[in-house]
């Protein structure tokens, strides 16, 4: 492991590789530092032009948005009060009241280096724990395989919204579109309607643009007031910046935060904007002063940033080892190694070593890269944030349409873009969140090959689900799931989610 990640940090050294990155990075930083833009906006939006490029220049890339955005949702946060992203949510809680209290400098920079340092230490457990993980999995059979799927689907369906029946609804939904097109064994046509352009299934990535960027347009569009307002700080944050006493005090509160995250990061479907808030709450109640949360503890900024940050590297430990993805974004992304001829999973190790260790190498260079870029940012982001909306949302619209054309150059795609648009923006008034359809669409393929080789080698007996020890523990934990998240779906709610609670759910 050792000598691949050396190897991985040499292909590093190509000037046009690390360039990618920069602007990659940069860009995320922009795009999170405003308001309504979102990471996976981002990252679906922009994934088509890295087609033409070579793996490790455009996957690096698509990772430094990913990285760059998860961390700037905290600019706007605390200097507006408005979360440039949903994982940010937590962040404008004690970020902004620090803001108001002159202290904008110090809530900047706890956010930079508690997502640098959450970042690092989650890649370090990413790096560790990939490999021996892939080495397992790749002695796991089709039916151990089959239950990981029904249990990540299962952990989706009912983490991604307040109404497990809505998240169930939204995974038979996408589980549905992913069947369209020709049966890969019988090569009988499902759900083409005649037409040839569905014959190879519905285009991935222009159906997540249109889901994740086209249908946000949609919804700003038609909030007619913005839901954004005016940005409140005119000149460049003042106050003292940290020191490191300062920093060491709030080691304990980045630590423990970057742990939850780790954690939560690594099971599907709990992605930055729920970590936020776990985190939020721990240090919270482990705090010897709870009262000060809410009214300008550095110590809220701290856990809320550590806890989202840690996720990035986090969620792609299911999506490399297992070809799962952990949240809406790894999902994109997973689209993305596809399309550059990579198929995530415990065989990607021995097949394309060098590829994975070099963007393991270029995790841990992105977080030299985010802390000297966050320092630029802390100074310069608020100019930013001020763009008006009339300007903004028509140039998001126009990378839409040119990324989805950009990905088969065909018109149809466009049509696809659009319909996904509309899908994603009558998911969000009706309040079925969108994860869980765009986590079945990617594995119900997986799901549907698994099964079917399961059953072929059992002559189509169940029996295979129980026969071996590592099988049968598989659907103990999926029963498991179902029941407990059957009984609290049967509890009434105790209070309706909280409006940023319902964002993050959205997004």
């Amino acid at each position: 492991m050792l000598a691949d990640l050396a190897s991985g940090f040499a292909a590093l050294l190509n000037p046009m590789v690390i360039g990618f990155a920069f602007i990659g990075l940069l860009g995320g930083i922009i795009v999170g530092g405003l308001p309504g833009l979102t990471a996976t906006m981002a990252v679906a939006v922009l994934a088509p032009f890295t087609f033409t490029m070579a793996p490790l220049v455009g996957l690096p890339f698509l990772l430094g948005v990913y990285k760059g955005a998860i961390y700037a949702g905290s600019i706007p946060a605390i200097l507006i009060n408005t979360p440039g992203t949903a994982a940010a949510a937590a962040t404008a809680a004690d970020g902004n009241a620090m803001a108001r209290s002159g202290k904008a400098r110090l809530a900047l920079e706890i956010s930079l280096y508690a997502s640098v340092i959450a970042d690092l230490i989650a890649t370090m457990v990413l790096i560790a724990v990939a490999a021996p993980l892939a080495t397992i999995a790749v002695s796991v059979g089709s039916a151990e395989f089959t239950l990981l799927y029904a249990i990540a689907l299962t952990m989706v369906a009912a983490v991604s919204g307040d109404d497990m029946l809505k998240g169930l609804i939204a995974t038979t939904a996408g589980i549905l579109v992913a069947v369209v097109g020709l049966d890969p064994m019988s090569g009988a046509q499902r759900f083409t309607f005649g037409t040839t352009a569905l014959l190879g299934g519905i285009s991935l990535i222009p159906l997540l643009i249109g889901m994740f960027a086209l249908s946000e347009i949609l919804i700003r569009a038609e909030d007619a007031l913005s839901t954004r307002p005016a940005a409140t700080v005119k000149d460049m944050p003042k106050g003292t910046s940290i020191s490191l006493g300062g920093l060491r005090r709030l080691m304990p509160t980045i630590l423990r935060s970057t742990g939850i995250g780790t954690a939560l990061g690594s099971l599907p479907g709990l992605g930055a904007e729920i970590a936020c808030w776990v985190s939020y709450g721990v240090a919270k109640r482990m705090s010897k002063s709870p009262d000060r949360f809410g009214k300008g503890a550095p110590e809220g900024v701290a856990a809320a940033e550590a806890g989202n940050n840690a996720v990035c590297p986090a969620a792609l430990i299911p999506m490399t080892v297992f070809g799962i993805p952990g949240d809406t974004i790894t999902a994109v992304l997973l689209g993305a190694f596809m399309a550059q001829g990579l198929m995530p999973g415990p065989l990607m190790f021995s097949r394309d070593a060098e590829t994975i260790y070099a963007l393991f190498a270029f995790l841990i260079v992105s977080n030299v890269m985010l802390l000297f870029l966050g320092l630029w940012a802390v100074r310069h982001m608020q100019h930013i944030v001020s763009i008006p909306n009339a300007l903004l949302y028509p140039s998001v619209a126009a990378f839409c349409f040119a990324g989805a054309y950009a990905v088969n150059n065909a018109t149809f795609d466009i049509a696809i873009m659009l319909a996904g648009g509309l899908l994603g923006y009558l998911l969000r008034k009706t309040h079925l969140p969108i994860a869980p359809f765009v986590i079945g669409i990617l594995l119900a393929p997986g799901l549907e090959n698994a099964l079917r080789q399961t059953l072929t080698v059992s002559r189509g007996s169940l029996s295979a689900f129980v026969d071996k020890p590592s099988a049968l523990a598989l659907l103990l934990v999926l029963l498991a799931i179902l029941a407990v998240f059957t009984v609290r779906g049967l509890r009434p709610a105790s209070s309706p989610p909280s409006q940023n609670q319902q964002r993050g759910t959205e997004k």
